[in-house]
């Protein structure tokens, strides 16, 4: 809900009301200012959702509105436009985004404009994994795309480390086919911190989560019409699947009679670690314990300063004392009313949702039709140090783990991140075996993270030969002695 002042929210709920409109178009040489009167007709929609309750959505809001201005519909392609709304009586000012103009078509005396918010500017920006193998912590991933995209991050560091595994360091695993853009891995890395994402009033990229707290109680005399479902939906379970293994992996949690989130393939959930995977869906999980939400729609008086993710408390007529609801998606009409809808499956109908009858779609038929060459670009490998690590000019040995190859041959590149106190002049080098047999020679590269920590990254792909379990053992050499901090990734 958008931080309007307490005058506002009480004349808000008046049975009397009056609004007054303004805004702006700004192109490259003009700014084209309107006012209520030169609006016409107008709506503005926003979601977090589609039919089903989802995370890792990645919306972007639209506005429709005709405008009565005699300017050329040539000037405006690609321009900016906003909107504000004032209550009469009220100080606040509410602004209700910012938007790119996308179509207009004119008439003798409007123009007809569709325009969307900051979100499809990640659309337009090509993601190639090859060129980001980095592992990092999420608000990393979250900088890095909104830097390659234009877009300004809202959510602090803070923010992002607070959510499921927003403290759990990954990186991008080039095993599905439809991520092409940033907006794709955008959806993967939302589902990943179990939320969603959209563009805020103000046009900067925020995360957002499920909450069970409502934020206002929508009363029977202060809707037109409302449907409340006659169930709950909430989540109990998850599905994540593990492509290199070949294999889906189910966690859940302490609700009952829920639904089970398929996250199909998540390329930055394909840790080699098996705990490392299932504790990050755990994490995802989790943050669905006690939240069921009865899914409505409802035709209400406007309230602009409700968002998408506002969770609403409905009160008289059909509905009971503990029927709340997110707001998954809703509809401002410009002079007119709103409607909010909370979306939700019914569990007792979703039976495919079952853990036993769900259909993989994650899985493809590589891993089940006999093929010699598994097709995994590179495994993240991940190891928990419970003390710290010195080393020197005599080569040590800092991590091992062991990973289940289900294919003849697999293409295998290790990522490995460490986070390090060195001095300016150490110099570094990283030795891997496979089956004390293969060595991988590693190319060591330097750089600051965000935390001014060292941080090393190599890599280098090679054929691993033998269907079961391999075992990899990383060394280290330094000409100086480092002490290696927190974790190996």
């Amino acid at each position: 809900m958008y931080n309007a002042s307490e005058d506002f929210k009480t004349k808000i709920k008046q049975h009397e009301r009056m609004f007054e409109y303004s805004g702006s178009i700004v192109t490259d040489n003009d700014t084209y200012d309107y006012v209520g009167g030169d609006i016409r007709s107008g709506k503005i929609t926003r979601a977090i959702s589609g039919d089903k309750l989802e995370i890792g959505t990645v919306y972007a809001s639209e506005l429709n509105i005709v405008l009565g201005l005699s300017v050329s519909r040539y000037e405006l392609y690609g321009a900016e436009i906003d909107l504000s709304i004032k209550l009469v009586g009220a100080s606040d000012v509410i602004p209700m985004g910012k938007f790119s103009i996308s179509e207009i078509t004119q008439t003798q005396d409007s123009l007809n404009i569709k325009a969307y918010d900051a979100m499809v500017k990640f659309e337009k920006v090509k993601f190639v994994p090859a060129n980001h193998t980095t592992i990092q912590l999420p608000y990393e991933w979250l900088v890095e795309a909104c830097t390659a995209c234009g877009v300004t991050l809202g959510s602090t560091s803070a923010d992002i480390s607070a959510l499921p595994n927003g403290n759990r360091k990954t990186g991008f695993a080039d095993v599905v086919a439809d991520a092409d853009t940033w907006r794709d891995v955008l959806s993967y890395l939302g589902a990943y911190l179990g939320c969603y994402m959209y563009i805020g009033r103000d046009g900067l990229l925020y995360v957002g989560t499920y909450g069970s707290v409502a934020v206002d109680t929508v009363r029977s005399s202060f809707r037109y019409s409302s449907n409340l479902s006659d169930y709950k939906t909430t989540y109990d379970g998850i599905y994540n699947v593990y492509k290199d293994g070949g294999i889906q992996e189910y966690v859940s949690n302490t609700n009952t009679g829920g639904l089970v989130l398929d996250l199909g393939t998540n390329p930055f959930l394909q840790f080699t670690d098996q705990d490392n995977r299932l504790s990050a869906l755990q994490e995802i999980i989790d943050t669905w314990n006690g939240i069921y939400y009865v899914p409505y729609d409802s035709d209400m008086p406007m309230i602009p300063i409700y968002d998408p993710g506002d969770v609403l408390a409905f009160t008289g007529n059909q509905a009971e004392s503990d029927d709340i609801g997110a707001i998954t998606e809703i509809v401002y009409v410009i002079g007119g009313q709103m409607h909010v809808t909370c979306s939700g499956d019914n569990p007792i109908l979703a039976s495919a949702q079952d853990r036993f009858s769900k259909t993989v779609a994650g899985l493809s038929s590589d891993y089940n039709n006999g093929q010699q060459i598994g097709g995994k670009d590179f495994w993240l490998l991940h190891t928990t140090n419970t003390d710290t690590i010195t080393v020197g000019s005599t080569e040590s040995q800092i991590a091992e783990i062991e990973y289940n190859q289900s294919t003849s041959g697999q293409r295998l590149e290790m990522i490995l991140t460490i986070d390090a106190t060195l001095s300016a002049t150490a110099v570094v080098n990283i030795r891997v075996t496979v089956d004390d047999d293969l060595d991988l020679e590693m190319n060591v590269t330097e750089d600051k993270s965000f935390k001014g920590e060292r941080v090393f990254h190599c890599s280098n792909p090679q054929m691993v030969y033998g269907t079961g379990v391999h075992a990899c053992k990383v060394y280290m050499t330094v000409t100086d002695s480092p002490t290696l901090v927190g974790d190996l990734y």
